[in-house]
């Protein structure tokens, strides 16, 4: 395996999953779950802005919007689903929905 493919890989399965649960510790507020929106807006933004300029640093910035949002909406459901239960079914999903654009992008090149 090649350096950029090794990186990549390692970013998705041990930073992704690591931010997504760093993020799903903090409280279920209404203004944690404004923040993170606020947080993947602008990093949508910022990757669309930099797409033509710096590539990978666009691509990195989609990563972590993602990343964010995945957080994002088990915050959401945090709040509206109760019981130890659903918090640990809750987490578990949104962790391991961190590494999806991993397999996206695995596809993209067996397609090409």
């Amino acid at each position: 395996m090649t350096w950029p493919v090794v990186s990549a890989f390692v970013v998705t399965f041990v930073v992704g999953p690591l931010l997504c649960a760093g993020l799903l510790r903090l409280p279920s507020t209404l203004a944690v779950l404004a923040g993170l929106a606020l947080a993947v807006v602008l990093s949508m933004g910022a990757a669309l802005w930099l797409e033509p300029r710096a590539p990978l640093p666009s691509l990195l910035l989609l990563w972590a919007g993602w990343v964010t949002a995945v957080a994002m909406v088990g915050h959401a459901l945090y709040r509206r689903l109760e019981g130890k239960a659903a918090r640990r079914w809750i987490t578990v999903i949104a962790i391991l929905a961190t590494t999806l654009p991993w397999f996206g992008l695995a596809t993209a090149r067996l397609m090409a």
